[in-house]
């Protein structure tokens, strides 16, 4: 059990705990990994155990179009260092989608995979609570990962999937307008200035028009 009990702390309904525990071995010897990410499954990896089970038959909700159910993963750490690459090779290998609930020294560090990334963030673990969407298991999965990336319900006019790339692609944006911005400032040829000039007006306006609402 997470600390303060896994159902009261997530606020998930009793009918979906599971607490089935699953080998290390099963992840780091069948699945393709470079040996840093395999030493993580070792090193930084004390346990995995799938807590919760969210799907039409624990939670009376309508199955969805993409997401049939949605597993809560307990790993529970050896560090304060929570293992991205271990856990993105864990939700890859999986056709589900998967909720990780990493454990240390009484806290708690919700995360998913969006896109290639795992985004979470170190919280108290007695604070936390999810809410599920009556509607449907891919509206509950919008909801779930919404709360755990963003600290928000999502958003009605894009996934979160969708709000995530959007954010990466800002932030890629952001890095190449910066680049663009230090090469203006020592450019000495003026139509290469002017150039650049207009690089930089260009990329701002794509910041903007994708920020639009953000």
């Amino acid at each position: 059990m997470l600390p303060g009990g896994e159902a009261q702390m997530l606020g998930l309904p009793s009918t979906t705990e599971v607490d089935r525990v699953l080998p290390k071995r099963a992840f780091y010897d069948h699945l393709q990994l470079d040996p840093a990410t395999r030493r993580s499954f070792v090193d930084e990896i004390e346990s995995i155990t799938v807590r919760n089970s969210v799907k039409p038959s624990t939670t009376g909700i309508p199955a969805g179009d993409v997401v049939q159910e949605v597993l809560v993963l307990e790993v529970a750490l050896k560090g304060a260092t929570v293992p991205k690459a271990a856990l993105a090779a864990i939700a890859r290998s999986n056709p589900h989608r998967l909720l990780f609930a990493c454990t240390w020294d009484g806290r708690a560090c919700l995360a998913v995979l969006l896109g290639s990334i795992v985004v979470g963030q170190w919280q108290d673990a007695g604070k936390i609570t999810l809410r599920l969407d009556p509607s449907g298991m891919d509206q509950t999965w919008d909801l779930m990962a919404s709360q755990v990336a963003y600290g928000d319900e999502g958003r009605e006019d894009e996934t979160v999937e969708e709000r995530h790339a959007t954010d990466e692609k800002i932030e890629r944006l952001k890095e190449q307008l910066a680049k663009v911005e230090a090469r203006h400032r020592i450019e000495k040829q003026f139509a290469r200035r002017n150039r650049l000039f207009d690089e930089a007006n260009e990329l701002r306006e794509q910041i903007n028009k994708l920020g639009e609402g953000r």
